[in-house]
């Protein structure tokens, strides 16, 4: 007979429910929590002692999904998945993401990896993807409800599959699993697209399909919601084993080639231990039960996985992960398996959650005597009357004992509430009108209420009135928000693993910080704002993939050392292949189509940072060629636009420090910054002309704002570094008052929608901006007054300065009789001010703004009361 599993240790670190496990190595353990992070562990090769390694962060939701993947020089990468709807690549040494993978729309709940490098997901957005290269190569629909889990099969298992060819099985929460072949994954052409097709769907499971695991060559396992474990034979599809013994939904499977033993976990708090059957033993209708049943303290087991040893590493809801083993050697002492017993018996069971149960009257209960009869069946669960309150106990087979594991209290539900195949911390039940039903509203506690609220009144078409009914209602039903914690992470603005110039999505390869980092954590205080933003971030493999074939289309194409220099682009780049490379670009684009041209304008916003590079992009020349094919373009063109829009952000962020140093020897200003003040001026025509648009372009709008942010930083140091009469400063006097008027010309927009509108806005957008104005704000205010003018004649200085920079001021002017003419001036100006406190106070106060947007104005309207 197997020896039983007994407990090892348990891993104290994660402060979320543990919901992924993989186990690389025998001393290695990669956990993925609610709690936002990843940890890698750790473990002792025999014993009990562990420690976390390393903690990899960046998602800003629950993670969801953990894999990894050792390539061919022995490194490892790790690949997590979450309720951010992003793919984290993260290598060894490093707590950042090396790059993300953006596609999904929904939670990426599932990952898989081939051994050369491919990597399968699985989402609530009800598709499947492949990734290799950092690139998506295909999407695969076909299930009616969210994937849940994700397979790669050997080619073997599905007749006329090619080696190049992947073989994929998915389960979903519509309770099918289905067999799917992919062609040319890794022989595929550039730019062809890796096509694929389902091979057949299997049927048997009456509820969601959690988990995939494989048996052998042509065998796999799955779990589901209906609480049964089915074996599958591939290539006929037949059902060939049934396990039976949990008693409430599975969540987890975990294999290895070879071992004797499988583990399972679930809802019913524990860990079970089946035996793997024999090449004889398959066939259809067999039913096999579980050798072992491990109880656990906690509610939910999410994940389990068995150590290249087969020990078994489970992860629960109450943010502990524990291991059992069977070899003695590695079991804990006899003290610390007492104290984990002890654990158990002191859990709180909800009375639906402990089979079983039956009538929890304690009087009706059988007595204590009752252990003296053994059990059953392994993980038999029997209910007694001790001391007055009834005690759950299960039996262990291996150890012909009742173990007891927790005291059953009142009705209780699962953790999480299930919503079209996806999880929640709720689902409430909103009544609108008596003539109608309920309206399902499922929250997470992750999420803005606000938003939530707003987006279930778009949903069911209700009033916007409702808004604050609905998301007080959240609120005092759900309690506070879960924020994700803070991270200097990747420019969220300048494209994603995708090569789109319009995307919102996480990139690699940056240095730049994001808006809402802890650049701005400044105790509430958030203005003036010092620091300049550069948008940095660049994914240079789908650029390469779009430039090579703009590159061929062209009469004048790039030269293969350039495009060698682009391929290898970093931003330790030596000046001179920098150089090098803005001189080949600037040749090329005045030949190239306008619709071709956006990935080399992507590559010169990036080179800008090199100071004889800016000098060439922004020579003369070169500058009119830009602008007529973008912002001076009578169309506007939007991606060329969008980039233009970043190259003058990253010219102020790159020269005006460089500036700033140097304007005490140098009385000459830098060809960009020269550029952008005289830009400047023109871009209030320009917000004017696309009003309607900026609200649907989010990216243009966090490209304006940090134009608009950089150029009153520029200013304010300018003026607060007391540079005297240098040209710097003369050129600068008048930037304040711009950047005040396309700040409020900007934010005016919000309040037209009401509190809808604030989803118009990206909130980084809003914040930078808020910041540009409240920092070109003080700047005018610093220029000409006094050190020892009084509180209350500044403010009212500033009131007056952004008056006469109001939308409502500009379009009241009328004319008017010269005796009218000065109670005309100060009745605009009460009607200015008034319209500036009001666009100012939407910002402040409206609820379904993110935190530092409303700090920010609010900071903004102490400068002004």
């Amino acid at each position: 007979m197997m020896a039983s599993y007994k407990f090892r240790c348990a891993l104290l670190g994660h402060t979320g429910d543990v919901r992924s496990l993989v186990c690389p190595s025998v001393d290695s353990v990669i956990s993925g929590s609610r709690d936002f992070t990843v940890i890698t562990w750790k473990l002792s090769m025999e014993g009990t002692n562990f420690h976390p390694d390393t903690i990899l962060r960046g998602h800003e939701n629950y993670v969801s999904s953990v894999t990894f993947h050792t390539t061919v020089a022995g490194n490892q990468l790790i690949y997590t998945g979450s309720h951010d709807k992003l793919i984290r690549v993260f290598v060894p040494g490093c707590t950042t993401a090396a790059y993300c993978l953006a596609g999904h729309t929904d939670t990426v709940c599932a990952l898989a990896v081939d051994t050369r490098g491919a990597l399968i997901s699985g989402s609530w957005d009800k598709s499947v993807k492949i990734w290799y290269d950092k690139q998506c190569l295909a999407t695969i629909q076909g299930h009616g409800e969210a994937v849940w889990c994700v397979l790669i099969l050997p080619t073997s298992c599905v007749s006329a599959t090619a080696e190049s060819d992947f073989v994929i099985l998915t389960g979903s929460a519509d309770g099918l699993i289905r067999i799917w072949r992919a062609e040319c994954v890794y022989v595929r052409k550039a730019g062809q697209e890796t096509r694929s097709s389902l091979v057949k769907t299997l049927r048997g499971h009456t509820g969601s399909i959690r988990s995939l695991a494989q048996v052998d060559v042509s065998r796999v396992l799955s779990a589901s919601n209906d609480a049964s474990i089915r074996a599958w034979h591939i290539p006929s599809g037949q059902c060939v084993g049934e396990f039976y013994g949990h008693t409430h939904f599975v969540y987890a499977l975990s294999t290895r080639p070879n071992a004797a033993v499988f583990a399972s976990s679930g809802e019913d708090r524990c860990v079970r231990v089946w035996t793997m059957p024999a090449e004889t033993e398959w066939g259809v209708g067999k039913q096999f039960s579980p050798i072992q049943c491990i109880p656990l303290p906690c509610q939910s087991a999410w994940c389990v996985a068995l150590t290249p040893e087969n020990d078994i590493v489970v992860g629960g809801s109450d943010s502990v992960i524990r291991i059992f083993s069977s070899d003695p050697k590695r079991q804990a002492s006899a003290s610390a398996i007492q104290t984990f017993e002890a654990e158990l018996a002191s859990s709180k069971i909800a009375a639906p959650d402990a089979p079983g149960t039956g009538d929890l009257n304690p009087e009706k209960l059988p007595g204590i005597e009752a252990l003296l009869q053994p059990g059953n069946k392994e993980g038999q669960i029997l209910i007694v009357n001790q001391d007055g309150r009834p005690v759950c106990f299960q039996w262990s087979s291996s150890d012909a004992r009742w173990l007891e594991i927790g005291d059953v209290v009142g009705t209780g539900q699962s953790k999480l509430a299930v919503y079209d195949g996806k999880e929640y911390d709720f689902v409430f039940s909103v009544d609108i009108s008596d003539d109608l039903t309920a309206l399902k509203l499922p929250y997470n506690r992750t999420e803005d209420p606000w938003f939530v609220a707003q987006r279930f009144l778009h949903e069911h078409n209700l009033p916007q009135d409702y808004l604050d009914t609905v998301a007080q209602f959240i609120i005092r039903n759900a309690g506070p928000q879960i924020n994700p914690p803070s991270y200097t992470a990747s420019d969220p603005f300048t494209g994603a693993d995708r090569y789109i110039p319009g995307s919102l999505s996480s990139s690699s390869n940056s240095t730049a910080t994001r808006l809402n980092s802890s650049l701005f954590e400044t105790d509430v205080r958030y203005i003036p704002s010092t620091q300049f933003i550069p948008l940095k971030a660049i994914s240079l493999n789908p650029l390469l993939i779009k430039l090579e074939v703009f590159n061929k289309a062209e009469n004048k194409p790039i030269s293969a050392e350039i495009l060698s220099l682009i391929r290898n682009f970093t931003f330790n780049l030596p000046e001179s292949e920098a150089v090098h490379m803005v001189t080949a670009l600037l040749e090329v684009i005045p030949n190239w189509r306008q619709d071709q041209v956006f990935p080399l304008l992507d590559l010169l916003r990036c080179l800008v940072f090199w100071p004889p590079a800016s000098d060439l992009i922004f020579s003369e020349s070169n500058w009119t060629v830009l602008f007529d094919m973008s912002l001076g373009h009578r169309d506007l063109p939007q991606a060329n636009c969008l980039l233009v829009l970043r190259l003058l952000a990253n010219a102020v962020a790159a020269d005006g420090p460089r500036c700033l140093d140097s304007v005490a020897t140098d009385s000459s200003l830098s060809r960009s910054l020269v550029t952008v003040i005289d830009f400047v001026p023109k871009l209030n025509q320009m917000v004017d002309r696309i009003k309607q648009d900026i609200t649907q372009r989010k990216q243009h709008q966090v490209a304006l704002a940090t134009l608009i942010h950089n150029t009153a930083v520029l200013a304010h140091l300018a003026t607060s570094s007391k540079i005297g009469t240098s040209p710097l400063l003369t050129s600068l006097r008048v930037i304040p008052s711009l950047c005040i008027r396309l700040g409020l010309s900007f934010l005016s927009l919000g309040p037209n929608h009401g509190p809808g509108g604030i989803t118009l806005f990206h909130p980084d957008a809003v914040f930078a901006v808020i910041l540009g104005l409240g920092t070109a704000l003080l700047s005018a205010t610093l220029d000409g007054m006094s050190p020892d003018t009084s509180d209350e004649i500044v403010k009212a200085h500033r009131v007056r300065l952004i008056s006469s920079a109001a939308p409502v001021l500009n379009a009241n002017v009328q004319p008017t009789s010269q005796g009218a003419e000065l109670n005309r001036t100060v009745e605009d100006e009460l009607a200015a001010w008034e319209e500036v406190r009001r666009v100012i106070n939407y910002w402040a106060s409206t609820p379904t703004c993110t935190p530092k947007v409303r700090g920010a104005a609010i900071d903004l309207l102490r400068l002004l009361e």
